[in-house]
């Protein structure tokens, strides 16, 4: 039965990849759109039932990206419809990976490997994404982190920061509020919706004289601000007080 099913997310995988192939040449079609939230409904059901979590969580959240089109809050534009098909392609990946077979009964024993042991001086550097529509705000955050030794990941928008916090890499998230596809608020509303990421810990970067803004992010689940203009100052001590300093 989970055979059959993994065979029926491959197909669905490939009907959702034939959907968005479509939608990019027909972008003003509501039929097309209807056709590929449909499947990427279809998708996700499957994939729960066959344990692709993170292929259910991917399709979910086109389903939902195409919803916010149809009701007019976004604009489907190249750069969107790149994004899906680049999701797709992954999901077609995730259905055809092979499923692993549990060992037999009879087998006998692995013997437990043990934990590598790095040489002394070679330590995790922190990760850090940092979510801004502004590349010069984004250069900016990304020279002062990677200055001070954090990895830096960066994301043009909400949508693209939350398949990077899907990877599972990332030690920190610092957010702008205002960014296109998915604003830093609902990014955080995301993140703490998922028991995964409930701990993470998510910075707002904030006008310095919007204190809405603050309250706002407070209210979805972040852990703190920082005031934009004063990222010198202020945003590499607020990172190393969630997650700590390195040694850069």
């Amino acid at each position: 039965m989970l055979e059959l099913l993994r065979v029926q997310a491959q197909t669905q995988a490939q009907l959702l990849t034939n959907c968005v192939i479509a939608l990019a040449r027909d972008p003003l079609s509501p039929d097309q759109l209807n056709a590929c939230a449909s499947a990427a409904r279809s998708f996700e059901a499957t994939a729960h039932m066959v344990g692709l979590e993170a292929g259910a969580e991917l399709a979910r959240s086109m389903e939902e990206c195409l919803a916010a089109v149809r009701r007019g809050e976004i604009e489907l534009q190249q750069q969107l419809i790149g994004m899906m098909l680049q999701a797709v392609d992954l999901l077609d990946s995730m259905a055809k990976l092979p499923r692993t077979t549990p060992p037999t009964p009879s087998a006998a024993p692995k013997p437990v490997a043990q934990p590598v042991q790095l040489p002394s001086g070679r330590k995790h550097r922190p990760v850090v994404l940092v979510a801004d529509d502004c590349m010069e705000i984004r250069e900016l955050e990304r020279k002062l982190l990677r200055f001070r030794g954090y990895d830096v990941v960066t994301a043009a928008d909400g949508l693209e920061a939350w398949y990077a916090v899907l990877s599972g890499n990332i030690d920190l998230v610092l957010t702008d509020v205002d960014m296109p596809l998915l604003d830093g608020i609902q990014l955080i509303r995301r993140i703490r919706k998922d028991p995964r990421f409930k701990k993470l810990p998510v910075l707002l970067a904030c006008d310095k004289d919007d204190v809405q803004q603050r309250w706002r992010g407070f209210d979805a689940g972040a852990t703190y601000y920082v005031i934009k203009g004063t990222f010198h100052d202020t945003l590499v001590e607020a990172v190393a007080t969630r997650i700590g300093p390195t040694d850069g």
